[in-house]
């Protein structure tokens, strides 16, 4: 990936619409694939069939191994991205905690 050039002003639009392209298309695809392992993991079906956009890949049970390998990959990806662009994920709120006196 590169490193966005602030030199001129369009060229930076562009590199900045081409990243947030990107980074909406990984979003895509990690949401296709989170539901093709779960189909994959929850039925007795032997393969399904995910549309990524550009082809049609045919995925059987022996492949989930593989596929949350690139689901973590993905992940890491968009992270990559995401701090690229300066987003940042929203926190949890912190847990909360109840102190009792010892008197």
């Amino acid at each position: 990936m590169a490193l966005i050039n602030s030199s001129h002003e369009t060229l930076v639009e562009d590199q900045l619409k081409f990243w947030e392209d990107e980074l909406k298309n990984a979003r895509i695809l990690l949401f296709e694939l989170d539901k093709l392992i779960y189909k994959q993991s929850q039925d007795e079906k032997k393969s399904y069939s995910m549309d990524t956009g550009q082809t049609t890949v045919n995925v059987t049970t022996h492949d989930l191994p593989a596929l949350i390998d690139r689901r973590e990959k993905l992940k890491k990806q968009i992270e990559e991205l995401e701090e690229k662009l300066g987003i940042t994920q929203i926190e949890e709120p912190p847990k909360m905690f109840q102190g009792v006196p010892g008197w």
